[in-house]
Order: structure tokens, then C-alpha cells, then sequence
């Protein structure tokens, strides 16, 4: 059977399925890491103790500590939210590429369809003519 007309689309669409599909999975790794680091920036600070006694210099130097690892999370916060913004974007582009590509499948499957019904046609066409001639062959 020739090829459809649509089966180069299908290709195409499928390595655009296949970019959209890694590029999900990538984003869903970033949103993973951002979201241990933030937990682990969150452990950090709760082991974290500002000193009961000493000099004013170790408690300036616990609070520096302290504030540091505010602004380590803060920044770990701003990460997971721009991953899930990304995750987002690529869920979507994956969904539009899936679809795509199940349209131009779905096109190309109906081609071969009626490709394959015309063929039937054909050849019952074919198997009448030669039931005729053997029935005329046979009568003479």
C-alpha cells in the first residue's frame, strides 16, 4: 500500500510531541529540585538558634545567619514558583502537541480507511468479472 499523504505530518508531529514530552519532564525535574531545595533551606533555618549568651558580635553574626537563609528562601520560593510556571507552559504545549498529533493520526488512519474500502471495491469488482467469465466459459 502507498504511503498517506498525511504520514509525513504525522512524523513531523510526533517529534513535536516527542520535544513537547521532554521538555515537560524537564520542567517537572526543575519544579523537584526547587521544591527540595526550599525544604532543605527551610531545615537549615529551623536548626538555626540565635545565642542566649556571648557577645554582641556572635549575635550579630547569628542574626546575619539567620536573615541570609530568610533571603535563601525567599530566592527558593521565587524558583519553585517560576518551575511551576514553566511546568505549566509545557503541560499546556504537551497537550496541544498531543493534540495535533492525534488529529493528523486520526486524518491519516481515515485515508487508509477509505484507501483500504476502494480496494475492497476493486477487487470485488475483479472476483465478479472472473465469476462471470468462468460462468460464460462454463455455459459454452
Amino acid at each position: 500500500m502507498s504511503k498517506s499523504r498525511y504520514e509525513p505530518l504525522v512524523k513531523l508531529k510526533k517529534k513535536g510531541l516527542d520535544t513537547a514530552e521532554r521538555a515537560l519532564i524537564g520542567a517537572n525535574n526543575e519544579l523537584t529540585s526547587a521544591s527540595e531545595k526550599l525544604s532543605r533551606s527551610y531545615e537549615e533555618l529551623s536548626h538555626m538558634t540565635l545565642p542566649t549568651q556571648g557577645s554582641v558580635g556572635e549575635f550579630t553574626q547569628a542574626t546575619a545567619m539567620i536573615h541570609a537563609q530568610h533571603l535563601t528562601i525567599d530566592e527558593c520560593k521565587n524558583r519553585v514558583h517560576l518551575a511551576q510556571q514553566k511546568q505549566h507552559q509545557m503541560r499546556e504545549r504537551f497537550k496541544a502537541a498531543m493534540m495535533d498529533f492525534e488529529k493528523f493520526k486520526y486524518l491519516e488512519v481515515q485515508e487508509m480507511n477509505a484507501r483500504l474500502k476502494h480496494l475492497k471495491g476493486q477487487e470485488a469488482k475483479m472476483l465478479d468479472e472472473i465469476g462471470t467469465m468462468t460462468y460464460k466459459r462454463e455455459t459454452l
